[in-house]
C-alpha cells in the first residue's frame, strides 16, 4: 500500500468522533510498537527513535538520510516509498505506506507509516512529521505461496 494526498488544511487529525473510544495502549503495544519520527527537508535528514533504529537496523545518534531508511526495505517497494517521500518534500502531503523490513537473518518484519509535510519555506526548508508502526511479529520469508 502506497498512498498520497495533497493536505488541504482544513482536514486533518482533529478531535475524534463523538462516541469514538481510543484503544487502550497496552493492548495496541502487545501487538505492535509505534515511534514518531521527523525530517527537516533543509538538511535531508531523518531523527528516528530507539525502536526505529533498531529495525532499520541503524546504529547512530538518531540522525539518518532517506536512503539509509529505506535500504533495508522490501526491494520491490523502495521505489515506491522513495516517491512518496519525494511528492511530499515538495508540498504539503499526507502520506501512508507499508512494506517489511528484510533483516540480515532473512527474517521480514511488517512496518507501516503514516505522516505528512508542512511548514514549507521560501528557502527550502519544511518538516515531515510521521510514525512507524512495527508488528511484534517477524514473517520467515519463503517462496511459496499459501496454496502449496
Amino acid at each position: 500500500m502506497f498512498k498520497i494526498t495533497k493536505a488541504d488544511g482544513t482536514t486533518g487529525f482533529g478531535a475524534p468522533p463523538q462516541g469514538f473510544v481510543a484503544p487502550d495502549p497496552e493492548l495496541i503495544s502487545h501487538f505492535c510498537r509505534i515511534e514518531s519520527w521527523t525530517a527537516d527537508l533543509a538538511t535531508g535528514v531523518f531523527h528516528l527513535g530507539p525502536a526505529a533504529q533498531q529495525h532499520h537496523d541503524l546504529d547512530g545518534e538518531g540522525s539518518f538520510g532517506l536512503l539509509n531508511l529505506v535500504r533495508c526495505y522490501d526491494a520491490e517497494h523502495r521505489q515506491h516509498v522513495l516517491e512518496l517521500f519525494e511528492v511530499a518534500a515538495m508540498s504539503a502531503s499526507s502520506f501512508c505506506f507499508s512494506t517489511t523490513i528484510v533483516h540480515k537473518d532473512g527474517s521480514h518484519i511488517p512496518v507501516m507509516c503514516v505522516g505528512e509535510s508542512s511548514r514549507f519555506s521560501d528557502n527550502g526548508g519544511g518538516a515531515i512529521n510521521g510514525v512507524f508502526l512495527f508488528a511484534r511479529f517477524k514473517v520467515e520469508h519463503s517462496t511459496k505461496t499459501p496454496s502449496q
